[in-house]
């Protein structure tokens, strides 16, 4: 590609540009930028979680340097459909180096304020909050946002008309049937009506749940199964589920409140979930359930429910805490239950197994969607749910993306006409208008890596110097060269499988020897004390490796004084 995309978008307008940053060939990280005539549209700025084996690490983001170049611009706004962390995460990062007004929902807004003073960042920056139903412009773009249903409030579609009859309805995460009578059931009629007044040239689709026929339910349907778990309780119900899930924390509230039983909560995530439905005043009476560590205390054990995170086994989360003996006000006994609400997102099977195996050490009953498939509903579209969204958007062009490739894939199966489906990947860009599609360009993204303690992002390099030293151990040799070829050095060792004391102190002595020598044949040569300080680094790495196998990180400072 010889020209930026906002060159490339000046000098031919009648094209809009679509670049899937991330969410394809795998679960998070959604983000996808829009740019015709000089305008960039960021919609949704996702992160995704870290794999097991990168420790100290939470996260991914995509790295900007890299988009600003290809971009050759900044974007000129951001657009937000909904509040999860795999549609907003990324944003407080964003912000920091591409400032930009942003379109979003009260909640998620509610969301993004917190994790900006999570990161100590007080920069004032330009939030314009935007419910479905209302509409906005962004230089020539017009934007409707059309509510959808999920799994948490003030969620909305977007309908971008980037002009010259390039219209986008990009879904977001959604699901048809809503959580009446607070969360509506997604207007296909307004839809419909809106598609035949303006044609839709691009539906780019979730796909998380493309592989499941039929429609997904309402979350009405968790109800019943919830009070009749809550009905037949010997002794404390424990409940954990998506911290995010308000629509599923009203249900456990509601199902507390009809069963006569009060419900705890425990856990960062849920507790701020409920500050968040307070102050935007989204409970309703199902509230009055709630009780505090002290009320729980003084009732039946059967007469309380825990609603508790922790329902993909997360490391210090709510319900792993409470099972494992942290928490002094709670412990789970053989007449309790314990009921995960949720689903189990691959690459969590084995903290999840592990959980559940502890549960069983203590003699509790538990409850999984699989015993009862009722117990949780998903917050996205199944098959008939994205067919009947094709329907009535009824566009010239179907991109599914978010989810893996099988499950785009599967979503790409919906579309009536093969050659009506763009193949998205991340890093493609797809050039769109009148005269059809093209790939433009593809590009290899790297990624930032977000610090489990600080939460500050790192680039690959740092990430796999850390993780280098995990894996294979460290050496870190100090000290000082004097005159007449004294030398005080000492040799420290991190993480290296020596038997004992007396064996490490022995392999010391061993380098120390092989370092007093190197520095007797580099004394008599013109001397560097860089060049020493690198053959002392790769000596020490040798010699460690012909021990070990594995080649430690090795780190040589050596000084030298009045030689």
């Amino acid at each position: 590609m010889h020209n930026t995309l906002q060159a490339q978008s000046l000098q031919d307008p009648k094209r809009v540009y679509i670049f899937t940053v991330g969410g394809c060939g795998e679960f998070g990280m959604n983000l996808t930028l829009y740019v015709s005539q000089g305008v960039c549209l960021v919609v949704d700025c996702g992160l995704s979680f870290a794999e097991p084996f990168e420790i100290g690490i939470d996260a991914h983001i995509p790295a900007w340097e890299e988009l600003e170049s290809i971009l050759g611009m900044k974007p000129t706004a951001y657009l937000i459909t909904h509040g999860h962390e795999d549609h907003l995460g990324a944003l407080p990062y964003f912000l920091t180096r591409w400032p930009a007004p942003v379109y979003i929902g009260p909640w998620a807004l509610e969301l993004l304020k917190d994790k900006l003073n999570q990161l100590r960042d007080q920069t004032s920056y330009i939030f314009h909050e935007i419910k479905s139903g209302e509409s906005c412009r962004v230089g020539h773009a017009k934007i409707d946002w059309i509510h959808v249903p999920h799994s948490i409030p003030h969620c909305s579609a977007l309908a971008i008309d980037m002009g010259h009859g390039n219209r986008i309805f990009h879904t977001g995460d959604f699901k048809v049937r809503g959580f009446l009578p607070i969360d509506p059931d997604l207007p296909l009629d307004l839809v419909s009506k809106a598609a035949k007044a303006s044609p839709f040239r691009v539906m780019v689709s979730d796909s998380t749940n493309a592989g499941s026929t039929g429609e997904c339910p309402s979350e009405n349907t968790v109800l019943s199964e919830l009070k009749a778990c809550f009905a037949g309780a010997q002794g404390i119900s424990y409940l954990t589920t998506f911290s995010s899930n308000l629509w599923r924390i009203k249900s456990v509230l509601r199902a507390a409140m009809e069963t006569q039983k009060r419900v705890m909560t425990f856990g960062a995530g849920i507790r701020r979930s409920l500050e968040t439905a307070a102050r935007l005043k989204l409970l309703g009476d199902e509230a009055q359930a709630l009780v505090d560590e002290d009320g729980g205390s003084r009732l039946n054990r059967k007469d309380l429910v825990v609603l508790c995170s922790g329902c993909q086994g997360e490391y210090r989360s709510g319900l792993t805490r409470i099972i494992n003996g942290d928490v002094h006000h709670l412990d789970v006994r053989a007449e309790d239950q314990v009921i995960f609400s949720s689903r189990v997102i691959p690459g969590n099977e084995k903290a999840i197994f592990k959980l559940i195996s502890l549960c069983h050490e203590k003699g509790a009953k538990v409850i999984t969607a699989r015993e009862k498939p009722d117990i949780h509903v998903s917050g996205h579209a199944y098959a008939g749910d994205l067919t009947r969204l094709m329907q009535a958007v009824n566009p010239q062009y179907y991109m599914p993306v978010h989810g893996t490739f099988t499950q785009i894939k599967t979503n790409q199966a919906l579309a009536p006409r093969m050659e009506q489906v763009i193949a998205s990947r991340n890093g493609r860009v797809i050039a769109v208008g009148a005269d059809g599609f093209e790939t433009f360009a593809e590009f290899d993204l790297p990624l930032l890596f977000i610090d489990s303690w600080s939460r500050l992002p790192m680039s690959y390099d740092n990430m796999r110097s850390r993780h280098k030293i995990g894996d294979t151990g460290m050496a870190i040799c100090t000290g000082l060269l004097g005159p007449q070829n004294h030398m005080q050095v000492e040799v420290e060792f991190i993480g290296l499988p020596f038997a004992d004391q007396a064996d490490e102190e022995a392999c010391e002595m061993q380098i120390l020897g092989s370092l007093h020598h190197l520095y007797q044949a580099e004394a008599r040569k013109e001397f560097s004390l860089v060049s020493f300080n690198e053959q002392a680094r790769l000596m020490i790495r040798r010699k460690l490796s012909e021990r070990f196998v594995k080649k430690p990180v090795v780190i040589s400072k050596i000084y030298a004084i009045d030689r």
